[in-house]
């Protein structure tokens, strides 16, 4: 799939997947800081897909949730993409900003790119859209 006719028209990706909450750390006033390791699926308007692995953190303070995650995406034709996730919001379901930090191949077009994001959470899962 060619990404360049993308810019014409919206890019759009969804993401698939659970979350996984490899250390915390609770203070005194109930505020939490938490590393998570999200992976799963995705699929792009432009008809690609693949998997995504990430590492991050997110603080939750009163009812503010912030967080910055750095996400590995691989496509079904061996192409990837590296993202930062980044959020200043309430807790639980909300919006942020995508920066598409390095690339390959078809990808490559996208280095710097800045979009947005909801993502909203089920369980230990989460679903995650994204439009550029």
């Amino acid at each position: 799939m060619n990404i360049s006719n993308s810019y014409s028209k919206s890019y759009e990706l969804e993401w698939t997947g659970d979350m996984e909450f490899t250390k915390s750390i609770t203070y005194q006033d109930k505020s939490i800081f938490k590393i998570v390791h999200p992976k799963g699926y995705w699929k792009d308007s432009d008809g690609n897909f693949g998997n995504f692995s990430c590492l991050g953190w997110v603080k939750n303070i009163k009812d503010k949730e912030i967080l910055e995650v750095n996400c590995e995406a691989l496509d079904n034709e061996n192409d990837k993409f590296w993202v930062i996730l980044n959020r200043n919001s309430e807790i639980g379901a909300g919006v942020g900003v995508s920066t598409y930090i390095d690339a390959t191949g078809k990808y490559k077009k996208l280095i710097n790119k800045k979009c947005k994001y909801a993502i909203n959470y089920f369980q230990t899962g989460f679903f995650y859209k994204q439009v550029c």
